[in-house]
């Protein structure tokens, strides 16, 4: 970098053994990391500043500075650092060389930029962000090149499919209209008509990414005259990388993704979810996906396939990861036979058995702990495969889904996503159409995505027909998802009429998932989560497989369950808590010990409750610098124009006459007064929340101490805007309050 001559300051910041050379000499160390402390270690003393935009140094970091004289000209910096080691977690988390000449009040990274980004707590925040987009974009860009060279084998599996598909020419040419206005004819039934721009558009958001249009979206939308502009925002959707953040809290589910950030070995899986992101990002193809998954390689605990094949604590995990498997894309329920024969159906334990062997990858003995003891006494019960025996490889369902694999292998495993995955098997198409038709819908043409054996479909054309276009495209979800959405028959209204929902004539009002709820309260408001990094041990200090670091949530998917073995106060992570309390109290599960699709949808007083009075939603509803409502209150024109705005920003549509005129009622009064003279944007005090407590110092007395007093900080919300006067910024957020628990906000119609 070429500097002029003078003084300079430079900081150094990394976690571990770290050393800055200039010019090829060494000019500043720091030292190793500790590990394996034993958490009665002193909280150590951070970093403070009266300067509120300063960025100051994240627990488990090091920094030090230096000050050194440079000749004018070209110098050469150079910074090494030790990333993990052993038992470290491999985290490179924040590194950073700055400089600041002698006067200068801020340092800026030290890079040959043409823009210099001062370390100061929002230019840092927005320079991440960025760095992090373009590492993601990088990964994916590479993910993709790599994903090519597999490219030939699966383009002759999609070929063998769509050739299946073309024999079913006369079945390809209807669509899902023509089909069910054939079944509601037979009845005498009318549909209803389809709902309005602003009803679709709503809808079709929270189906693809999860959250609401914002005001400009949706005004934008209505304003169009452009005769396919919902085919258009369809499109425009699903190419959006927010599909990925919604669709994947689905699978997590389905397949019983459940890693603890303590001691994941205990019962856990590892933190697969970062491959399903991914998978979904990429819009991987369902038999990839499913052939990858059932692969189960990577890293077990960095987020890849290979986290599916944890289940310590199990005595068999191979037989609990068949069951998943076979539920998830075969719809059959084998949980039964992990310990006996299933008095359900008419599969045994052995089927189960045989199947876990093929992930096994050799035969298994049947413990003692995996059978029901004095089986005679129970009539329902019967055991056929005795405690000892051994179980060979083999699949299991030649008499329901008799078909061969493309490929001959002796990889028990690969035979196995081969033949789950085989054009051939109409039963995986069927399962993964019927569960993409019910998460659209929230009624499935099979009413139980698992287990395909307890009712036929409602419509079994319907099915055939989204099957074949589903195998014709190459198991591509989003073509699915695309071809439903375009019908009339996703677009109409809603209704309560029983046989309509039964033949798809009208929609079933849905309540938001978890996941929907809280993502969509801070979308509308245009607030981050801001939550604490998931993790109990923040420095570093312990390996993976003894504390996972799930790292910053910017979706409601990226938590997990912050319960430790005493429920220990000082390792609580309150802004974390207050949005799983919101998730917990709407049907989320902190844990997925077993695989569900449909989650409990109970109406329990707890739910408003906490949308009304937890910390989360309170810090939503607040005026502060970082909410978009705010920016809507300082520039609207009139009461009116803010009424529409904040009407359309919330709940996707203006405001009736009444609802106008009660706006109004409410703040009328002081709208023309209420801004503040010349105040400016309220400092971001980055340093409220900062805490040193981590699992090396948590059982001192002081990291209770200090988690109460964030907890405090917490309840206590954003700070409010200066740019607005009190009472009236008050009565807004009245407002915007009343609008998100209504019942209306939580509805997807």
């Amino acid at each position: 970098m070429k500097l002029p001559a003078g003084e300079y300051e430079i900081l150094v910041r990394a976690k571990s053994a770290s050393a800055l050379l200039i010019d090829d000499r060494v000019v500043k160390t720091l030292p190793m990391m500790g590990r394996n402390a034993s958490g009665h270690e002193p909280v150590p003393k951070m970093e403070t500043s009266d300067d509120p935009y300063v960025y100051l140094t994240p627990a488990g970091h090091k920094q030090d500075t230096i000050k050194t004289n440079l000749s004018a000209g070209y110098h050469t910096f150079r910074f090494e650092t030790l990333v993990g080691g052993k038992g470290l977690r491999n985290e490179l988390r924040e590194m950073i060389v700055a400089i600041k000449k002698n006067g200068d009040k801020y340092f800026s990274l030290l890079t040959n930029a043409k823009q210099l980004v001062p370390v100061k707590y929002v230019e840092w925040k927005k320079h991440s962000a960025q760095y992090q987009s373009f590492v993601a974009r990088m990964e994916t860009q590479q993910r993709q090149k790599l994903s090519k060279l597999d490219q030939p084998f699966w383009n002759e599996r999609h070929q063998s499919g769509r050739y299946i598909a073309e024999k079913r020419k006369e079945l390809l040419a209807e669509s899902i209209d023509s089909i069910l206005n054939v079944e509601l004819n037979s009845q005498g039934l009318k549909p209803t008509d389809v709902a309005d721009d602003a009803t679709f558009l709503r809808r079709a958001f929270l189906d693809t990414i999860g959250i609401p249009p914002s005001h400009d979206q949706l005004a934008a939308f209505l304003n169009s005259d452009a005769a396919d502009k919902r085919s258009q925002w369809i499109d425009q959707l699903l190419l959006d990388d927010r599909y990925a953040d919604h669709w994947v809290s689905y699978w997590q589910d389905v397949l019983a993704e459940n890693p603890g950030i303590l001691k994941p070995k205990l019962n856990n899986t590892g933190p697969f979810r970062f491959w399903i992101y991914e998978s979904l990002l990429d819009n991987k193809p369902m038999d990839r996906f499913v052939s990858e998954l059932i692969g189960m390689k990577g890293s077990k605990y960095g987020g890849g396939p290979a986290g599916f094949s944890i289940a310590t604590q199990n005595d068999v995990p191979t037989a609990a990861k068949a069951n998943v498997l076979s539920r998830a894309f075969l719809g059959i329920d084998l949980t039964c036979a992990r310990c006996h024969d299933s008095p359900n159906n008419h599969f045994l334990q052995k089927d189960l058995f045989e199947m876990a062997a093929m992930l096994n990858r050799k035969p298994i003995k049947l413990p003692a702990s995996s059978t029901v003891p004095n089986a005679a006494e129970f009539a329902a019960v019967q055991v056929t495969l005795k405690p000892g025996e051994s179980v060979k490889p083999n699949w299991p369902f030649d008499s329901d889904l008799k078909f061969d694999a493309l490929t001959d292998t002796d990889d028990s495993r690969r035979r196995l996503s081969e033949i789950i995955t085989s054009p051939e098997n109409k039963r995986f198409s069927d399962v993964l159409a019927n569960r993409i038709w019910t998460r659209l819908f929230g009624v499935g043409i099979v009413d139980s995505a698992d287990d395909f054996l307890l009712g036929k479909p409602r419509n079994r054309k319907l099915l055939d027909r989204l099957s074949l276009e589903f195998l014709r495209s190459g198991y591509d979800a989003k073509h699915l998802i695309r071809f439903i959405m375009n019908s009339n028959t996703y677009q109409r209204k809603f209704t309560d009429d029983p046989k309509l929902l039964k033949t798809f004539g009208g929609r079933k009002i849905r309540t938001m998932s978890a996941e929907q709820i809280v993502d969509s309260l801070f979308s509308v408001v245009g607030k981050n989560l801001d939550a604490e990094r998931v993790t109990f041990d923040q420095e570093g200090r312990r390996p993976a497989d003894t504390f996972l670091d799930l790292g910053n949530p910017r979706r409601a998917w990226q938590l997990t369950s912050l319960a430790n073995e005493r429920d220990r106060p000082a390792l609580a992570l309150p802004r974390a808590q207050s949005i799983i309390d919101i998730l917990n109290a709407y049907g989320w599960r902190e844990s997925r010990p077993n695989p569900i699709t449909d989650r409990d949808q109970s109406k329990t007083l707890v739910q408003p409750l906490v949308l009304a009075n937890g910390d989360a939603s309170h810090r939503a509803t607040q005026l502060s610098d970082d909410s978009s409502l705010t920016e809507i209150a300082v520039t609207a024109n009139d009461v009116n124009e803010l009424a529409a705005r904040t009407y359309m920003q919330l709940l996707s549509r203006k405001p009736t006459a009444p609802e106008s005129e009660a706006v109004k009622t409410l703040l009328d009064a002081g709208f023309a007064d209420r801004l503040v003279p010349e105040a400016s944007a309220a400092p971001i005090y980055a340093q409220q929340f900062r805490s040193a407590v981590s699992w090396s110092n948590h059982l001192h007395p002081d990291a209770t101490k200090i988690k109460q007093e964030i907890e405090r900080l917490v309840r206590r919300g954003d700070h409010p805007t200066r740019q607005l006067q009190a009472d009236w910024r008050e009565r807004m957020e009245d407002l915007v309050w009343t609008l998100i628990n209504s019942p209306e906000f939580l509805l997807i119609k």
